[in-house]
């Protein structure tokens, strides 16, 4: 069975910025712009004062759950702006020994 509309609604956190244009959304705060494009999906992103809502139309429940990945992925990018985080990347293989080289500092 199909829902007629359902739609989620994000808040946008104080000192972040965010711009939609046709499916991308640019995320900018303290520590840096984040990107990310959801024109694959047939959802309608769009802000609305302090929120940031995503709608689907006539969609089925396997459908919805887009829905609700597209306002974690979101969400995710707010986070992302607002706090620092540094990865460290592991070297790991299973069975046989492998030999890496780090070129320019390990800046690349």
């Amino acid at each position: 069975m199909k829902t007629l509309v359902q739609e989620e609604s994000i808040k946008i956190p104080a000192g972040v910025k965010i711009s939609i244009k046709s499916k991308h959304v640019e995320v900018t705060g303290k520590h840096g712009t984040l990107k990310r494009d959801f024109k694959h999906l047939p959802i309608e992103l769009y802000t609305s004062g302090k929120e940031v809502k995503a709608k689907m139309y006539f969609a089925k429940s396997k459908q919805l759950s887009m829905l609700r990945t597209v306002c974690s992925h979101i969400s995710n990018l707010f986070e992302g702006v607002e706090k620092k985080f540094q990865y460290k990347m592991r070297l790991v293989y299973a069975h046989f020994p492998i030999n890496a080289t780090i070129t320019n500092g390990g800046n690349t």
